[in-house]
């Protein structure tokens, strides 16, 4: 049933777009392996570094369990059962682009999916393709490496090399339980929300995880809360810039005066990081802002994961701050005929927060 979904993709999207898409799901299905196979496998082709792999492999395991566990509430899952060895590499490529002189995204829509701010390749000579013609056209272009990604429930997506190449077990546990929303809540046509929804139960769901594992001594939630607090500084830094570019652009005049207006926003934004942010934030992580052209396409890429983070935040607090109970909450949310009015009426509820007991019962 699955391949011929794929095959289904193959007709219904555009032609070479299809061919690489649809060969490189292939390859990854046909080439991933048990994680238990590899946990128990007796040999260490390399000590150092497969002691590593199996630890992080287990610990993906043990993530992905407690993700379908009471505590959380995601769907039962087949996904992140496998491995696939991408080495060092990204398993693909992200395009993104948006007008120059507006915080409008371009878009692209595909079978299953629906319509969405970017395009994935599993190339990625044919992600610079793309890019260069966006840019060519005139639009604000955006290439970044994918190290995970989710099928929505179709396949039984592996883990992948790139997941596991960083030493924060914290981010690890992060992508792991994000990409396990995807499966059980998406919105169609609303990916700014599942981008959001996933980002916040990922944090949230490791935070969960760590305490269950370590009480709340465990070094780890240490390290995840002064990450979360460092990407909430950051993240409101970018949001703020991003509000000011969009008073800009909604101001009428000429599109040379809004680009001018633009650069030089960019350019106090700078200051203010370096002057002020910077010293908020408890590493260099986010001084790539110093070293990149700033552009729209960025900009969107922040809003789409962190701009509604105080929404789905106000939600939560409604649902008594019970994980599963705002996941649920999330799911009848996802079916409602306009999710983005039904999650904002259901996060500003005038209500008074009920307890997750009262919450379960509904």
């Amino acid at each position: 049933m699955r391949f011929a979904l794929l095959l289904l993709f193959c007709v219904l999207a555009p032609g070479c777009y299809a061919w690489q898409a649809t060969t490189g799901q292939l390859g990854i299905l046909w080439n991933r392996e048990p994680i238990q196979e590899r946990l128990d496998d007796p040999i260490l082709l390399h000590p150092t570094r497969d002691a590593e792999l199996r630890r992080k492999l287990a610990l993906v395991l043990d993530v992905r369990e407690f993700t379908m566990s009471a505590a959380i509430g995601l769907d039962e899952s087949p996904s992140y059962t496998s491995f696939y060895d991408s080495g060092e590499e990204p398993i693909g490529w992200n395009v993104s682009a948006a007008r120059p002189d507006g915080l409008y995204p371009r878009t692209w829509s595909f079978p299953f999916v629906g319509t969405v701010p970017y395009v994935g390749f599993f190339e990625k000579e044919l992600a610079i393709e793309l890019l260069k013609e966006l840019r060519a056209a005139g639009d604000d272009v955006l290439l970044l490496p994918i190290p995970a990604y989710s099928t929505l429930g179709w396949f039984d997506d592996p883990v992948f090399t790139a997941m596991l190449l960083s030493d924060d077990e914290a981010r690890i546990a992060e992508v792991v339980i994000h990409e396990l929303a995807h499966a059980t809540v998406w919105i169609e046509d609303e990916v700014e929300l599942n981008e959001n929804l996933a980002s916040f139960v990922g944090e949230e769901g490791a935070r969960l995880y760590f305490l269950s594992k370590g009480g709340p001594d465990d070094p780890r939630l240490a390290t995840a809360a002064q990450s979360a607090k460092d990407s909430a500084i950051f993240n409101l830094a970018m949001l703020g810039l991003a509000k000011e570019l969009g008073r800009i652009f909604e101001a009428s005049g000429p599109q040379e005066l809004k680009l001018a207006l633009k650069s030089a926003a960019i350019a106090r934004f700078r200051d203010h990081y370096s002057s002020v942010v910077r010293a908020k934030l408890s590493d260099d992580r986010y001084d790539w802002v110093l070293e990149i052209e700033l552009n729209n396409a960025i900009l969107l890429q922040f809003q789409r994961y962190h701009g509604e983070q105080v929404l789905f935040q106000a939600l939560h607090d409604r649902c008594g701050r019970s994980l599963p109970a705002t996941i649920r909450a999330l799911q009848q949310i996802s079916q409602a005929d306009d999710p983005r009015a039904a999650l904002r009426a259901r996060a500003t509820s005038s209500r008074a927060p009920r307890p997750a007991a009262d919450l379960d019962s509904e």
